[in-house]
């Protein structure tokens, strides 16, 4: 047993070495539990809010369950150009996230509903940063709406349906401003046995209609393994892959940008039934290439490291949870934004859920 524990973390430290590709883009994380483990909660099944990645899970978990998850996220920008070095400025952003779930007594079958905030950013290029450019303001905020449901195909495999509605609450791109909405869709699989479970979901492409323009959001695939070797302690490992070739903002166009990969490893620990410590490592590789636009948001690779702590009272469940971004170089030749771009990320969340 303890070589096959050195093994998997040999390969899954190799694995954030290796990767080469950036799979966070402009996406936001959407619940403090995936916050705290890198984001590798695809095969977790546990929390509620995992219903986000995974609609199939839902349907292994009795009665009615609710969490509300409250994240912040902070993000600093810089870019080197032959102007010279420039900082944008940011706004602290609050991004609210609520998910309700129910499995039917008599029927092999779950139903849920999820209000999330996945797609967020916001900065202000100062005057003179860009050539010919007066100040420049870049302003993001989706919302999505996200119905679904899942049903039991056998006593250890699930899979889940769901569609998701787009609605922007804000979208500025320099001159550039209006709202809309779009629609897509995702499915998953779930599997589940006494130590190991498994996770796949598909999250669709979608077009928002918005002011001057599109905002076009990537299809998504999330695989992951979630391992217990004790009834205390899991390892989950996930591979993200995100096709950013699509990737349209009002103002700018098309991004330019690539697909690209994330690689992530989450880790939860039961101290006792009440207390759980949670931490994880992620690499998120590049969609960025020498032809791409990056004024609007950089799109950088990151490592990134995470914490989180779960306290459970009775039928109530606290969460918080906080993790770090620290970027490499993007370098862009496009006409009028070239510059080698950098960006780091500071998150943190705090939930609370219930079962009824």
């Amino acid at each position: 047993m303890l070589a096959l524990k050195t093994r998997l973390a040999l390969v899954a430290l190799g694995l954030l070495v290796v990767a080469q590709s950036h799979a966070a883009g402009f996406s936001a994380p959407t619940s403090v539990v995936k916050l705290s483990e890198a984001g590798a909660t695809v095969a977790d099944g546990g929390p509620v809010s995992s219903f986000a990645d995974n609609p199939a899970d839902m349907v292994f978990f009795p009665g009615t369950r609710v969490s509300l998850d409250i994240l912040a996220t902070h993000p600093t920008y810089t870019v080197d150009n032959s102007n010279g070095t420039y900082d944008a400025s940011s706004n602290l952003q609050i991004l609210p996230n609520l998910f309700v779930t129910h499995r039917f007594n008599d029927l092999p079958l779950a139903v849920g509903l999820g209000i999330t905030s996945p797609y967020s950013f916001n900065n202000t290029w100062p005057a003179g940063t860009f050539p010919r450019q007066p100040l420049l303001k870049n302003d993001l905020r989706i919302i999505d709406v996200n119905p679904g449901a899942a049903y039991l195909l056998l006593p250890n495999l699930s899979v889940g349906v769901g569609l998701d509605y787009y609605q922007t609450l804000s979208a500025t791109f320099g001159p550039n401003s209006g709202n809309g909405g779009g629609v897509g869709g995702n499915v998953g699989l779930f599997y589940t046995t006494e130590r190991f479970n498994a996770g796949l979901s598909y999250r669709s492409a979608a077009s928002i209609s918005s002011g001057g323009g599109s905002i076009d959001l990537p299809s998504r695939v999330q695989a992951g393994v979630r391992y217990r070797f004790t009834p205390r302690f899991a390892t989950e490992l996930d591979v993200d892959w995100n096709d950013w070739s699509n990737a349209q903002l009002p103002g700018y166009g098309s991004l330019g940008w690539k697909s690209a990969m994330a690689y992530r490893v989450g880790f939860s620990y039961h101290l006792n039934q009440n207390l759980e410590f949670r931490g994880g490592l992620a690499h998120e590789g590049s969609p960025s290439n020498g032809s791409s636009i990056d004024a609007a948001v950089p799109g950088t690779s990151s490592n990134l490291a995470s914490f989180g702590v779960g306290i459970g009272l009775g039928a109530w469940h606290y969460d918080i949870g906080a993790s770090y971004a620290l970027s490499g170089n993007a370098t862009s030749y496009y006409p009028g934004f070239a510059g080698a771009y950098k960006a780091s990320t500071f998150n943190f969340g705090a939930a609370i859920s219930r079962d009824f």
